[in-house]
This record gives structure tokens, C-alpha cells and sequence, in this order.
């Protein structure tokens, strides 16, 4: 994607706003949410196993909701529409909580730290937010290591089984992986106060001018947006 890191956050936050408002229960909504996120995808170019992998996991959080049919309220009436009004509750979850999964893991692929913060330099965001997203992006590549370091250790201690080892895994984070996280968390947060981290001013390193590729991009995003707000006044009234 040849657009400035700003347009790609602004254009993914635009059309992640867009699939949080539409309305699910219409039959205009669902196609605004897949068009806007299957566009989004090919214009971010994700690697397929992440999209995979993110629809799979989806798939697991979301579908549950289903199962809460039989306590949900029908609709008295006769007629197909009676059995919909219960199912609208969790195909919405189901609809937005799986759009907004792969909007945001789009945006994140096309940003590299440096994109991010570049982007973040240029919008109007505060600067001590901008550093602790910053340093959250930073430590995630630490946080994956220590969990390889633990796995590593535990299948070394004669889990060699996966399930056994991803069981064991997850039964020694609050007692192994926790506490290392928290101490690792004061090690920064110390190293970043004496350094002055959020007294000086970040600086932008790279010159990302907005060209008109941009200003199509937000158009179309704010379109999108606009089609959602629309859907959503007509499905109330």
C-alpha cells in the first residue's frame, strides 16, 4: 500500500467505525460491512494465513452467541420475521465483532513500527499517547520471546506432547510469565522516566506528503462511513 502511514490509520479507523455502525438486521448492512472489509483487505494485502487464522478465531469468540437463542426473546408474530428478531442479537455480534477483527489486523499489516510512528506523529494525538502505543508495538515482539522461552522450557522439562505443553503453558502464566511481564513493564517504564522519554518532543524521521491517492482513499472511506450512518437512520426510522 503506497499510501502515508496517517491515511492508512484514519482510513482504517474511518471504516472500522463504519462496521461498528451499520445496522445487521438489513439487508443493505451486511453487504456495506464484506464490500468496505473485503476492499480493505485487498488494498492492505494481509498474508492469507493471518486472515485465516483471524477468521477461524473469529469463528470460535463469535459463533457461541448462537446458543443463546433459546433465552432470546421472539417476536410474537407470525411468520419468518418472529424467528429473525432473535437471531438479528448474535448475527450483529457475529457481523461486527468479526469485520472489525479483520479491518484492524489489515491496518496492522500494513504498518510497519516506524509507519506507526510516523502516522501517529502526524495526526492529533497526543504525545504521551503516541508514546506508550509506541512502546506497547516495541514490547509485543519481547512479550512473544518470553512465551517461545516458556514453551521452550516446559516441552525441555518433558512436555513433549503439543497439547500437553500448550496446557502447561497456559496453567504457568500467572506464575512464570506474569511476573516476568510486570517486571520487564518496570524496567521500561523506569529506563523511559530517567531518559525523559515523555518530556521531549518526537520527532518525525521520514517526509510522508498526502498526495491524491490519499485524499481518494479518505473519500472513499468517509463514503462508506456515510452509507453505514444512512443505513442506520433508515433502520431505525
Amino acid at each position: 500500500m503506497g499510501l502515508a502511514p496517517q491515511t492508512r490509520l484514519l482510513s482504517g479507523a474511518t471504516i472500522f467505525a463504519a462496521c461498528m455502525v451499520v445496522p445487521a438486521a438489513t439487508l443493505q448492512g451486511p453487504l456495506i460491512v464484506i464490500g468496505a472489509t473485503v476492499m480493505w483487505l485487498i488494498a492492505c494485502r494481509p498474508p492469507l494465513k493471518v486472515v485465516r487464522g483471524a477468521l477461524v478465531l473469529g469463528l470460535v469468540l463469535f459463533l457461541p452467541y448462537f446458543l443463546l437463542l433459546p433465552i432470546i426473546p421472539v417476536d410474537p408474530s407470525p411468520g419468518i420475521g418472529r424467528w429473525w428478531h432473535a437471531v438479528a442479537v448474535p448475527w450483529g455480534v457475529l457481523l461486527r465483532g468479526l469485520s472489525g477483527m479483520l479491518v484492524s489486523i489489515g491496518t496492522v499489516a500494513s504498518l510497519s513500527a516506524s509507519d506507526l510512528r510516523e502516522g501517529l506523529l502526524r495526526l492529533p494525538v497526543p504525545r504521551v499517547v503516541s508514546a506508550i502505543l509506541l512502546q506497547i508495538v516495541h514490547q509485543t515482539a519481547t512479550l512473544f520471546y518470553e512465551t517461545r522461552r516458556v514453551a521452550s522450557a516446559v516441552a525441555v522439562r518433558g512436555a513433549s506432547n503439543a497439547h500437553v505443553t500448550a496446557w502447561r503453558v497456559i496453567s504457568s502464566l500467572p506464575r512464570v510469565w506474569l511476573p516476568r511481564i510486570i517486571v520487564r513493564a518496570e524496567r521500561v517504564a523506569t529506563a523511559m522516566e530517567l531518559r525523559g522519554y515523555c518530556d521531549g518532543d518526537l520527532r518525525s524521521f521520514r517526509q510522508h506528503r498526502m498526495g491524491l491517492a490519499d485524499g481518494a482513499a479518505l473519500v472513499l472511506a468517509i463514503g462508506v462511513l456515510g452509507l453505514s450512518v444512512m443505513a442506520r437512520i433508515r433502520g431505525i426510522a
